[in-house]
């Protein structure tokens, strides 16, 4: 399974009430192609997309935050694991599409392969977390995204899969725009 699959099987769990913050990149096109518009889309902001669902998150409380982010990228912003996993916002999900590579700037290996997901983040504070590999997969498990944006509590979801082959064009939108569009919806 590719990681476009998995945006589009979310898509089918989603109300459109929620609020979705995708990393920079392959990530973000794929979520401004495939999922309600309009959202926030990151970009030229490596590492910083749980950083920003997490601001959101507290800033509104009364609606669900999903951070879709690559693993390039969560990697990048660690850190900001930590605060999220202190703060605990029950109404923030991580989404991790982990390809093993930083797939915009030319598939260079990221370090996930040799990394326990579930070990670090719920080392961070984090109780639920759930990684899965997908990657030899043709379907998901029917309970694992129901479970994911239905849950009144702070997630994060791991999925490994393979490297997506599609090619998407950059968002037409303009940064200010992003915000404008987001804050109009």
């Amino acid at each position: 399974m590719k990681g476009a699959e998995v945006i589009q099987k979310l898509d089918e769990y989603l109300t459109g009430k929620e609020l979705i913050v995708s990393s920079n990149g392959n990530v973000s096109r794929q979520v401004y192609t495939l999922l309600p518009q309009p959202q926030v889309y990151l970009r030229g902001s490596m590492g910083l997309p749980v950083s920003i669902g997490l601001g959101l998150a507290l800033s509104q409380p009364k609606k669900k935050v999903i951070v879709i982010t690559g693993d390039g990228n969560f990697l990048m912003g660690l850190s900001s694991i930590a605060t999220v996993g202190s703060v605990q916002p029950p109404n923030l999900r991580i989404l991790v599409i982990d390809n093993e590579t930083y797939a915009t700037t030319g598939c260079q290996e990221t370090v996930s392969s040799a990394l326990n997901y579930v070990e670090m983040v719920k080392g961070m504070g984090i109780k639920s977390v759930v990684s899965i590999d997908l990657t030899k997969e043709k379907e998901i498990p029917s309970d694992l995204f129901d479970k994911f944006v239905i849950k009144e509590e702070l997630q994060v979801l791991h999925i490994r899969v393979e490297i997506d082959d599609i090619n998407l064009e950059n968002i037409p939108w303009h940064p200010i725009e992003i915000k404008e569009n987001f804050l109009n919806r």
